[in-house]
């Protein structure tokens, strides 16, 4: 048999080598587009608290618990009523927004742990515009569990998860077998007990995870991606998905700025 052509075991293994030789490249990178993305949650629970306090709510009100609902809702906070108002916006916008530290350090580290290697893989435009997505979706699925106050970034962090997840089933054949667990088996575990927590503790709203998984898992699937074989983006469609993800920003940020 000629080196031209060699044998398919041998074909697939160089394939293995080449995305494993990639994500590596990437992971060493730092992941600027996830870093700007927390980045963007500490400054607005930061201007949330300010807010607060400039409202005379008391110190450690607005560093406990009990924020002020009024502040919330002001900035975003998904609310049941967003449809009779026709305020659609609040879909984007209550994804940047956090009852208090122990609630922002949670979605955090969600984020960061996920969009290390999502970063990696798809690069920081197709990261953020899968955060922002799926807290569209997110809260769609939140609005219709009924839930009467959503705010939080859980539902992007559950949709970067379920790209993951979309992406070890769309790609996953082109790596290495001991790569492609870290999108599926042993996610899995992590998206189980989340999910299972929703429904054990009543201020978890699971509609806006499962929403946010569903929207992640579908943008995910459809994304090209920097690791496997001819499978990257065209030009045009990175540009589309950076300019998307700029008007989504914006948006989630419109009534900071009013």
């Amino acid at each position: 048999m000629s080196a031209a052509n060699p044998p398919p075991d041998t074909r697939m293994e160089r394939s293995w080598e080449r995305a494993e030789k990639r994500l590596d490249y990437y992971l060493r990178d730092r992941p600027r587009g996830t870093l700007a993305l927390c980045g963007l949650l500490v400054v607005t629970y930061g201007w949330s608290c300010l807010m607060d306090l400039s409202r005379g709510q008391p110190l450690w009100r607005v560093f406990g618990w009990n924020r002020s609902l009024e502040v919330l809702k002001l900035l975003g906070g998904r609310t049941r009523d967003l449809a009779r108002h026709g305020e659609w916006d609040r879909l984007v916008e209550y994804g940047v927004l956090h009852w208090n530290v122990g609630h922002l350090l949670m979605n955090l580290s969600a984020i960061w742990a996920v969009g290390e290697v999502l970063e990696a893989v798809y690069g920081p435009g197709r990261v953020w515009l899968l955060f922002f997505v799926s807290t569209v979706t997110g809260g769609l699925g939140s609005w219709l569990a009924g839930s009467e106050l959503t705010v939080g970034a859980s539902g992007g962090a559950f949709g970067m998860l379920g790209a993951m997840v979309a992406f070890g089933w769309r790609w996953g054949g082109k790596l290495h077998p001991h790569t492609r667990r870290w999108f599926g088996p042993l996610l899995w575990p992590w998206v189980i007990g989340n999910l299972g927590l929703g429904f054990v503790l009543p201020f978890i709203d699971n509609g806006a995870h499962l929403g946010g998984m569903a929207g992640g898992m579908l943008l995910g699937a459809a994304f090209g991606n920097r690791i496997t074989d001819n499978s990257e983006s065209s030009d045009v469609v990175r540009w589309l998905t950076r300019a998307v993800a700029g008007a989504l920003t914006l948006l989630a940020l419109s009534r900071f700025l009013r």
